[in-house]
């Protein structure tokens, strides 16, 4: 008769133990090299949109039913940022002169080796404002398929970003700021970190990012909550319009 020995539970547990271990060891040089800037690889793909990452700094976001007030290009914290000054595109002309415009701040990748790190922090010492009222917001983006309109689907992401009051003497803002690319987003830099891994190791492909920062004005010292719903709109406008652009591959 043939005999089965049965491992016990003991057993099993030191054998997860011995491969959460093993994984842990593999997993501290990649974090490492992370944060100082370096890679445990010599030769990294391509980022393939790197042309409309920089023409984003140069020209600005185009975004659907919003219109362009002024845009310039400005450095912070040692990097280019682009400006957009923003208002609804069925806002008459004395209305838009009458309201203090939105700013959409970006700050697309530029080069191969580009990382996120300290973005929310240039801007909040440019502006000297104090942050408060901080909390994570979450929403869906969407994205229509390239396919045939017979064929076509809508490709969602969910993203989650940082909401906050911003406020100094002279402006306060509700502030909604998140790290995008192709697949979601998320203010934490390691989220893209390991998207871009995940996307190396299956498709050895880059995941090209943009930080993005919207500032809505508001009554000074006022509650953020009242902008919460127009702040996530604007948000998947932006997300959507950056997937089917600069973090699109076949665009």
């Amino acid at each position: 008769m043939l005999s089965l020995s049965k491992t016990s539970p003991r057993s099993q547990i030191l054998r997860m133990l011995v491969i959460l271990f093993i994984l842990a060891i593999a997993a501290v040089p990649a974090i490492s090299t992370y944060f100082t800037g370096g890679w445990i690889w010599k030769s990294l793909p391509e980022v393939a949109t790197l042309e409309q990452l920089r023409a984003i700094e140069k020209e600005g976001l185009v975004l659907p039913e919003w219109q362009t007030l002024n845009h310039e290009t400005v450095e912070i914290g040692g990097q280019d940022w682009s400006v957009q000054a923003i208002a609804p595109a069925n806002q008459t002309a004395t209305e838009t002169n009458s309201q203090a415009p939105i700013f959409l701040m970006l700050r697309p990748q530029t080069w191969q080796r580009d990382q996120p790190q300290v973005e929310w922090m240039d801007i909040n010492g440019v502006q000297r404002w104090t942050a408060d009222s901080k909390r994570q917001i979450r929403f869906e983006a969407k994205m229509p398929s390239t396919q045939e309109p017979a064929n076509s689907s809508v490709k969602s992401v969910q993203v989650q970003a940082r909401f906050l009051r911003g406020w100094n003497q002279q402006r306060t803002y509700a502030v909604l700021q998140w790290y995008a690319w192709s697949n979601g987003g998320s203010p934490a830099p390691s989220r893209w970190f390991w998207a871009d891994q995940r996307s190396q190791w299956r498709n050895r492909q880059r995941m090209p990012w943009v930080a993005v920062s919207i500032l809505i004005p508001i009554q000074p010292l006022g509650d953020i909550k009242g902008t919460e719903t127009s702040a996530i709109a604007l948000g998947q406008a932006v997300q959507s319009a950056l997937m089917q652009s600069a973090l699109n591959a076949e665009s």
